[in-house]
């Protein structure tokens, strides 16, 4: 990319000094042409691109009161905290640190 951006530039000071010479030569549309197609080059090769700033952010909605307890691992009986949790595609993984089993937390219905 750096390349096309060197010989844009390079194209844009062969236009305007072809531009120059055309308008010292007595042929002023030519001259003023070239000397835009000039100027035009040298910027756009010039320029910097854009770049864009990008936050991700994540929240999970619980429905209904949630309230914090212990938790065991389901395989070990290990106890599990909330360094061992994680979120993939929308759904909550639990890995043991004791037995690295993972499974699933799925919420009960409350009726």
């Amino acid at each position: 990319m750096k390349a096309v951006k060197i010989i844009l530039a390079v194209a844009g000071l062969t236009f305007l000094f072809s531009g120059l010479v055309f308008l010292i030569g007595g042929r002023p549309v030519t001259g003023v042409v070239m000397l835009g197609a000039g100027v035009f080059l040298i910027v756009f090769g010039l320029r910097k691109p854009k770049t864009r700033n990008v936050v991700i952010r994540r929240e999970l909605e619980l429905s209904g009161d949630v309230n914090l307890e212990s938790m065991k691992c389901n395989q070990c009986g290990g106890s599990l905290s909330s360094d061992n949790i994680s979120v993939r595609a929308g759904a909550i993984y639990v890995v043991c640190p004791f037995c690295n089993s993972e499974y699933q937390i799925e919420e009960a219905p409350k009726w």
